[in-house]
């Protein structure tokens, strides 16, 4: 009887379980989930890199192109995060990466939008356009480094607490 008890009660915690969501990214290892999330970063800083070569190189037309896909790999980075589901009910370094990636998203649909119109004024840019181009620069940059230092303690936190050792040789 006993047994039998057990087995029930074996069968009805497995059915009760956790089930995933099929619209959610899962990973059992912690390596995983860190390199999902790193892999996004890196993609969304090689796309404004892109962009801010080709606003320092580029005409107009690749300009945009750099710009379209800066904000389309923006876009995609934080879908991404939506779909990722927590590790281990851990969604800080998840969260925080979401952060980022909005925080690119929404400077490509307001700020670097605006400077794109700016710079598409060529030889009419005033001195005034200089200057608001320059704030939204500024303010970009500082915005980002609080923004990715917050990334790097969360990923930090992540991997102190799932014992993940990070390699320096990757970005965080």
């Amino acid at each position: 009887m006993k047994k039998l008890f057990l087995s029930i009660i074996t069968l009805i915690l497995i059915s009760c379980g956790t089930k995933k969501d099929p619209n959610l990214t899962y990973f059992e290892k912690p390596e995983d989930y860190n390199d999902y999330i790193i892999k996004e970063q890196v993609e969304v800083f090689a796309a404004f890199d892109e962009f801010i070569h080709n606003m320092e190189t580029a005409s107009m037309e690749e300009l945009q192109k750099s710009f379209d896909k800066l904000y389309e790999r923006s876009k995609m980075a934080v879908e991404r995060m939506e779909k990722l589901a927590d590790y281990k009910k851990n969604t800080e370094f998840r969260d925080k990466s979401k952060e980022l990636f909005i925080f690119y998203k929404t400077q490509c649909e307001t700020d670097l939008k605006e400077m794109m119109e700016l710079f598409a004024k060529d030889t009419l840019m005033t001195e005034a356009d200089e200057i608001r181009i320059e704030i939204i620069a500024n303010a970009f940059d500082a915005k980002e480094k609080e923004l990715n230092n917050a990334l790097i303690a969360a990923q930090e936190a992540f991997a102190k607490r799932f014992n993940l050792e990070l390699v320096n040789d990757k970005p965080l």
